[in-house]
């Protein structure tokens, strides 16, 4: 029988609950612990507030071009040939400003929060190299998502995404606690949004 055991044997005897050691290999869903700081809600708000007017012009040009679309298919609206052809080369001209300004959106708003995402990802990587030496952790294991998981199981106790992102915000000294309520979002156009693309990140 090992020392272990026998220490192990001893203190149950002796009444005690034997000691709960740091766990060597724990997991982290970086993107997760990222997005979860003080510092992106923050941040990521104030751009969502920023591209808040574009998204309602958005709204608004896409509305347009629905009503102009339905009305050329309503078969009691008369219209001659030329009326017509006037409102169908009005629509294809709208339709088109529609895709164009919807893809420039979709590519500036997120090239800005790809931009707000890497600089936090780049100081927490850091970071989590600091907290795991202090912690004693020998290894840290990306988790993945619930929907993609790369480990299998993981227990609470083995799963440190909140407390990094705790540790980055007392260090950064912006808690998502403190921060306002996040704006309603404006419009909702097709094909436009200002969530970040969180796909797995290694900082750079």
């Amino acid at each position: 029988m090992s020392a272990l055991v026998l220490a192990r044997s001893a203190s149950l005897l002796n009444g005690q609950a034997p000691t709960t050691a740091t766990p060597g290999i724990v997991t982290l869903n970086f993107n997760a612990a990222v997005l979860a700081t003080g510092e992106a809600q923050r941040d990521l708000g104030t751009l969502q507030t920023k591209f808040a007017p574009r998204e309602v012009q958005l709204q608004k040009l896409s509305d347009s071009v629905e009503a102009e679309r339905m009305q050329l298919n309503d078969a009691s609206v008369k219209l001659s040939e030329s009326e017509r052809a006037a409102k169908l080369q009005d629509l294809n001209t709208k339709d088109k400003q529609l895709q164009r300004e919807a893809e420039d959106f979709k590519n500036d708003s997120q090239s800005e929060s790809q931009q707000i995402f890497q600089r936090i990802a780049q100081k927490l990587y850091g970071l989590l190299q600091d907290y795991s030496k202090q912690h004693g952790y020998s290894v840290v294991i990306e988790r993945g998502t619930d929907s993609s998981p790369i480990v299998w199981y993981v227990g609470n106790s083995v799963d440190i995404t909140e407390q990094v992102a705790k540790a980055y915000d007392l260090k950064s000294g912006i808690s998502s606690s403190s921060l306002p309520e996040k704006p309603t979002p404006g419009g909702g156009a097709a094909g436009t949004q200002t969530k970040p693309h969180t796909a797995q990140q290694k900082p750079q």
